[in-house]
């Protein structure tokens, strides 16, 4: 059995811990509260967004834009992942997700995150981006700029769709991996909704050709902000069951120390007994 010194010293190991986890857990709560209520806020633009599109195609029939042509060649992938860890099964559940995917149907892949880009580079797959996701925050610009080059390398027609796998926020403690499609762009027309009757200037065409790359760009920006959520509230889970393990350590601990408290106090009460009885032998 440990002395009393040494389950003393584990005991206070194990509370210093506590004590950064409970801190650790108090700041990712915190922060995804504000992630949750960007999530929640973006959710109804997007929304808009596409029933504007959806309107103009099913009013103009004939309205056409390169963003919504389907071409040949490979496709490719944005992965968006944490920078760190600690955050429970987050990392490993959407990059195994995303391996399944690429090696079916193998393309370049763009990486948002340090574990993301990790991963893909240890297993050899063809990484032509890599973006940080050291922003607490994620903004449209942020977006903006990871889809830059994708649009152009669309053009040219380096690969013939795109695809983003990301982690959904669906609750505090639900979280899952999703892939959706964001070019060519797929699903706007497919509304039963009448079109009803709108005014677009200078042209539906124009007016188009304004709001595609803005929607495409605002899906990813979705994606960061839903990934950056998801990964608050795996990283708060994480420091919650860490905190309750280490109470329960600390528990243990106690009742270890305790114990070996009660044999030392009885072992020198038989020490001072036994001693007592020698003398009087």
């Amino acid at each position: 059995m440990e002395n009393t010194r040494d389950i003393k010293r584990r005991i206070t190991s194990v509370r210093n811990i506590q004590q950064i986890t409970k801190a650790m857990e108090m700041v990712a709560a915190a922060k995804l509260r504000r992630a949750q209520a960007s999530v929640l806020a973006a959710r109804p633009y997007m929304t808009r967004l596409a029933q504007v599109m959806s309107r103009i195609l099913q009013s103009n029939p004939e309205t056409s834009n390169s963003l919504l042509e389907s071409r040949e060649g490979p496709p490719a992938y944005i992965v968006i992942a944490a920078d760190r860890g600690l955050c429970g099964a987050y990392n490993t559940n959407v990059l195994r997700f995303a391996r399944e995917i690429i090696l079916n149907n193998p393309g370049p892949v763009t990486v948002v995150g340090r574990k993301a880009k990790e991963f893909m580079r240890k297993r050899s797959f063809e990484v032509i981006g890599e973006y940080g996701l050291k922003f607490e925050n994620p903004t449209y610009k942020d977006a903006a700029g990871i889809m830059g080059p994708l649009f152009s390398n669309f053009a040219e027609g380096i690969f013939g769709s795109l695809h983003l796998i990301y982690t959904e926020f669906v609750s505090v403690l639900t979280h899952r991996p999703k892939i959706i499609q964001l070019l060519p762009v797929v699903g706007l027309a497919a509304g039963e909704e009448s079109p009803g009757l709108y005014l677009y200037e200078p042209s539906p065409a124009a007016v188009l050709d304004a709001m595609l790359p803005r929607y495409v760009t605002s899906l990813l920006y979705q994606g960061l902000l839903e990934a950056k959520a998801s990964e608050l509230g795996a990283q708060r889970a994480a420091m919650k069951s860490a905190t309750d393990n280490a109470n329960e350590m600390i528990d243990e601990l106690t009742l270890s120390y305790n114990r070996a408290r009660q044999a030392a106090i009885t072992r020198e009460i038989l020490e001072v007994v036994n001693g007592a009885q020698a003398l009087e032998g």
